[in-house]
């Protein structure tokens, strides 16, 4: 048996969350002619050819991800919600929430105006979460300056931030099929397995 490789794979080559991944597999597994595997926990595995033609395939309709461009972030991409000390030195109560595919650079771009910013935290976030994530790290013990710039104790938002991502799944998480799910149904014209009809390993 071929090295196999987790829908989280393709999901992190990609920057995907793995629901993505899953539709997308569902969708063209027929036309890639990807053959899917069924593994521990049933857990949906693709020889690494097979993930590879799926990242080529994806790629190739909606152009490479690159991680840097915010204007190519969509709701099924996953990167980190962040919390910046904007001027430490001068406002240590001032701070920078929000989401962003790639920390460091966003950190660089508020050293333009702010030199000596730091990153007091960043959580691993889907950038659907985005909206939710801010509500409830500026629910209470803070006050609105602009944007998403507050004022408020820096332990409280990241105190905050750590209760909300505590109760929230990994971006890279899969959620498990139920065996009656339609995902499973057999596809018998073809006579191979497909994403509907996982091979035991």
């Amino acid at each position: 048996m071929p090295d196999l490789e987790g829908i989280a794979y393709i999901a992190r080559r990609l920057g995907l969350d793995a629901g993505t991944v899953r539709r997308f597999i569902a969708r063209e597994s027929e036309a890639l002619g990807v053959v899917l595997h069924r593994g521990k926990g049933d857990r949906l595995l693709l020889t690494r050819d097979d993930a590879d033609k799926v990242i080529a395939s994806y790629e190739a309709r909606r152009g490479p991800v690159n991680p840097d461009d915010q204007a190519s972030a969509t709701l099924d991409r996953y990167g980190w919600f962040y919390v910046i000390q904007l001027v430490p030195e001068a406002l240590p109560d001032r701070v920078k929430i929000g989401f962003a595919d790639n920390v460091d650079k966003r950190l660089a771009e508020h050293r333009t105006a702010a030199p000596t910013a730091r990153l007091l935290k960043a959580w691993p976030c889907k950038r659907s979460w985005d909206y939710a994530a801010t509500d409830s790290v500026t629910r209470d013990g803070c006050k609105l300056v602009l944007n998403e710039v507050y004022e408020g104790e820096p332990r409280g938002f990241l105190d905050r931030g750590d209760q909300f991502f505590s109760v929230m799944p990994s971006p890279e998480s899969e959620k498990d099929l139920s065996e009656h799910s339609p995902l499973y149904e057999a596809d018998e014209a073809s006579g191979r397995a497909d994403l509907r009809k996982p091979e035991k390993e």
